[in-house]
C-alpha cells in the first residue's frame, strides 16, 4: 500500500520521525511552527515544508499524520487530521490531559479512522518478547516489576515533568504486562535542578492480587540507564532495553546427602537472550501503517493511550497531594 505521511514537528522526535519516513519512502511532507527549522529539514529530505498544518495538508494531500509536537499541542493537530480524513500517530503522552486524550480518542472512532499512540518502548523487541513469554506461560505469572529509566536533563523537555516524560514510558509497559487490573497509585517526587517541573520520582502501582510495580526515573543520572526487572512464578527476568538483551534466571533445590547441611544448596541457571537489534521507531510506524492498510487496531490504541495517561497524572497528582491515589 502506497502511503504519504505528514510529519508534524521536527524537534528531535519529530526529525527522526522524518528520517524514518523517509528511508521507509512514505515522507511527503514536514510542517514545523518554526520557518528556519522546518525549512532545514524538509531541505534535508528533499520533501516539502509547511508553517501551517491546515495548509500542508491541502497542499500535498497526505493519507496520515505524525504528530510530534510538544504535549499540549497534540489533541489540537490531532483533531485537525482527523477532522481532516486523516489517520494519526500521536506521539506520546496522546494530550496533556484526560478529558483533551478522550475526545480524540472518540473523534477517531466516530471518523472510523486509525489512531496510534507512540509509546516507543511498546515497540523495543525485548518487550515484545516478555510479552509473548508471560501469554505462553513459560515464565509463570508475573508478581512484581520493578524498573529503573534515568539519565541527565534533557533541554528539549520544557512542558512536561519526568513522569509525563519518562516515567509514561515504564508505566504503560508495565500495564502492558502485567496482566492484573491497575487498583492504587503512589508517588515520592522532587526538582533538584531549577526545572519548573519534578526531575526524579519514584512511583509505586499497586494491582488486584497483592501484585506491585516499582518504577525510578529520574533526570539527575549522569548516565542513561534503561532496565525493567520482572518476578515471575518461575522465573527471574532482567531485560536491558539499551542492549535489547534480557536474562532468565531460575532456580531448583538440591538433595544433600546431608539432611542437616545448611544453607540448603539451591543450583543457579541463567539463560541469556540476545535478540536481533531493531529500531523500535521504525517498528512502530511499520505498525502504523500496517494497521491502516489491513484495517486493524494498532499495537498501541488510542483507548490505551487515555489509560496509560490516566495512571501517569495519577502519579502527578500523588505526588503533588501526598497521597495514595485510588484507581478504578
Amino acid at each position: 500500500m502506497d502511503m504519504r505521511i505528514l510529519v508534524v514537528g521536527v524537534g528531535a522526535m519529530g526529525w527522526n520521525h522524518s528520517r524514518v519516513c523517509s528511508e521507509l519512502g512514505l515522507l511527503a511532507g514536514v510542517c514545523d511552527m518554526n520557518e528556519e527549522s522546518v525549512k532545514s529539514v524538509a531541505e534535508h529530505f528533499g520533501v516539502p515544508g509547511f508553517t501551517s498544518v491546515s495548509h500542508a495538508i491541502s497542499e500535498i494531500n497526505p493519507d496520515a499524520v505524525i504528530v510530534a509536537t510538544p504535549t499540549f499541542t497534540h489533541a489540537d493537530i490531532a483533531t485537525e487530521a482527523l477532522n481532516s480524513g486523516l489517520h494519526v500517530l500521536v506521539e506520546k503522552p496522546l494530550a496533556i490531559d484526560i478529558e483533551s486524550a478522550e475526545k480524540v480518542v472518540a473523534l477517531a472512532r466516530e471518523k472510523k479512522l486509525k489512531l496510534a499512540v507512540g509509546h516507543i518502548e511498546r515497540h523495543n523487541p525485548v518487550i515484545a518478547m516478555a510479552r509473548n513469554n508471560l501469554k505462553s506461560g513459560e515464565w509463570g505469572d508475573v508478581l512484581t516489576i520493578s524498573s529503573r529509566r534515568v539519565s541527565n536533563f534533557p533541554g528539549r523537555i520544557k512542558d512536561v515533568g519526568v513522569i509525563l516524560d519518562l516515567g509514561i514510558h515504564d508505566i504503560d509497559n508495565v500495564l502492558h504486562l502485567m496482566g492484573s487490573k491497575l487498583t492504587s497509585v503512589f508517588t515520592r517526587a522532587g526538582s533538584y535542578n531549577t526545572v519548573n517541573h519534578e526531575d526524579h520520582a519514584n512511583i509505586i502501582l499497586g494491582f488486584e492480587d497483592g501484585k506491585s510495580a516499582m518504577l525510578e526515573v529520574n533526570w539527575i543520572t549522569p548516565m542513561r540507564v534503561r532496565t525493567l526487572s520482572l518476578t515471575c512464578e518461575d522465573s527471574f527476568v532482567e531485560l536491558d532495553y539499551m542492549r535489547q538483551q534480557g536474562s532468565v534466571s531460575t532456580s531448583r533445590f538440591t538433595n544433600p546427602e546431608d539432611k542437616q547441611q545448611y544453607p540448603v544448596k539451591i543450583e543457579y541457571d541463567t539463560k541469556i537472550i540476545s535478540l536481533q537489534r531493531q529500531e523500535p521507531l521504525k517498528i512502530e510506524i511499520q505498525d502504523f501503517v500496517d494497521s491502516i492498510a489491513n484495517d486493524r487496531e494498532p499495537l498501541v490504541t488510542g483507548e490505551e493511550g487515555v489509560y496509560s495517561l490516566r495512571a501517569t497524572i495519577a502519579a502527578v497528582e500523588s505526588w503533588q497531594t501526598g497521597k495514595v491515589i485510588d484507581f478504578e
